[in-house]
């Protein structure tokens, strides 16, 4: 009996972190794993990497500002700190809260989050890999 209840136990913890992982990968166009790694471009929802992360690996295509944080809040519009871990490429992004639209530049390789200025805080329309 020990035996049974062991193995449902198992198996209900084993579907559980199933569905946990389902979210972190869904908002993670990167490597699929919360922490942000080598080669990825990661933005998190509050200033210092706090809340919920985004991540986009820099070979890939997509680099949309649609979908949602790992936590499900709406990323359009909500990031507040960025690492840029791309190993080629400074990230360039765009405000899109007034009239000025101005733009900003991360270096690659960064090792640390680096806050938006005011004016970028949540009013991030879009980004891309490169100079501005």
């Amino acid at each position: 009996m020990r035996a049974i209840t062991r193995i449902t136990v198992g198996l209900v913890m084993t579907t559980g972190l199933g569905f946990a992982g389902a979210s972190v990968a869904g908002a993670d166009r990167g490597d699929g794993q919360l922490a942000c790694n080598s080669g990825e471009i990661c933005f998190a929802q509050n200033s210092g990497g706090g809340g919920g992360q985004r991540h986009f690996f820099y070979g890939s295509t997509n680099h949309a500002n649609e979908g949602n944080f790992s936590n499900g809040v709406v990323f359009y519009h909500n990031a507040s700190s960025i690492k840029n871990r791309d190993t080629e490429s400074p990230v360039c992004v765009t405000e899109s809260g007034d009239w000025v639209n101005d733009s900003w530049q991360f270096p690659e390789r960064s090792s640390s989050w680096s806050n938006f200025a005011e004016d970028l805080n949540d009013e991030n329309a879009s980004h891309k890999r490169g100079r501005c």
